[in-house]
């Protein structure tokens, strides 16, 4: 079997074509998945962006809440510790009058035993 110079030609052109068509195929399959790769980057950023904007309103409206809380709760403390301070007062004031009252008994009590004037208690 005899190849003429012509037929090795048309098989190499052939094998060439070929060759560089699959060549051609397989970089337009390369770039199209590297574009979809590119778009699902895409989207993957912005999704990371909306998740960290959302945690960061959350973060902010946590931060409210608790900082609404807080001064909630040091309302309530300073009013009771107000109220615990009147209550205290009133105490104090009572056990007063109540200790000067039993002085007084006191001093008019030894003012009679020792012959005194009670009006000088």
């Amino acid at each position: 079997m005899q190849i003429t110079k012509n037929k090795i030609a048309v098989l190499l052109l052939a094998t060439l074509l070929g060759t560089t068509a699959c060549t051609e195929s397989q970089k337009e399959s390369t770039e199209e998945t590297k574009q979809e790769a590119l778009v699902q980057l895409e989207q993957a950023k912005d999704k990371t962006v909306e998740m960290a904007e959302d945690a960061g309103d959350e973060a902010g409206e946590m931060y409210e809440d608790v900082k609404e809380s807080a001064s909630e709760t040091y309302d309530e403390a300073k009013d009771k510790t107000a109220d615990m301070i009147d209550a205290s007062q009133e105490k104090a004031a009572e056990l007063k009058d109540s200790a000067a009252e039993k002085l007084k008994a006191a001093c008019i009590a030894t003012m009679k035993k020792t012959g005194g004037d009670p009006e000088d208690c």
